[in-house]
């Protein structure tokens, strides 16, 4: 656990104890920019609060036991590595504070700005998530695949069917 907070002339502020989840977050928003992105839904406009580093884009939820990969896209159509780069950044947060990292892997098409490029399909992107130290299960009886960083909650290993390695 860490303390942040301090004094600032006669003037005391409060001191906050934050678990290794929040410290992870914190360092993520520090180390990011905000780059949200409005998506149309109907008639419905819904906001996703992605944050910008380097050349991708992640969407993140902090959970009480991990931190949800909710979406990654990169933001240019040329060059490569950018979405390697923020997956690797992560790891690095969830190495450093002990922290797990999750989310679903589904291949979509991106929506603007950047709709003209090619993506993943669903069986390249479990793959680039595989070269990349996260363990897949999949869900049984469905098309649904989870992966978990560094490793996965012994409920999803008994839950969930392993994915073979390629």
């Amino acid at each position: 656990m860490a303390v942040w907070g301090g004094r600032t002339g006669q003037r005391a502020f409060e001191f906050h104890i934050m678990n290794p989840l929040q410290l992870a977050m914190k360092e993520w928003e520090d180390k990011t920019t905000p780059q949200h992105k409005e998506r149309k839904g109907g008639k419905k406009i819904r906001i996703q609060e992605f944050r910008k580093y380097g050349e991708a884009i992640a969407w993140l939820e902090l959970d009480s036991k991990h931190i949800e990969i909710k979406k990654i896209e990169k933001l240019s159509c040329k060059g490569r590595g950018a979405g390697t780069a923020l997956i690797e950044f992560l790891k690095s947060l969830a190495d450093k504070y002990q922290v797990r990292l999750f989310g679903g892997v589904v291949a979509y098409d991106l929506e603007p700005p950047i709709s003209n490029c090619p993506t993943l399909s669903q069986a390249q992107l479990e793959d680039w998530y595989q070269k990349r130290g996260f363990q897949l299960r999949r869900i049984p009886d469905s098309d649904i695949v989870l992966i978990w960083y560094p490793d996965l909650p012994k409920t999803a290993s008994d839950a969930c069917q392993p994915i073979e390695t390629k």
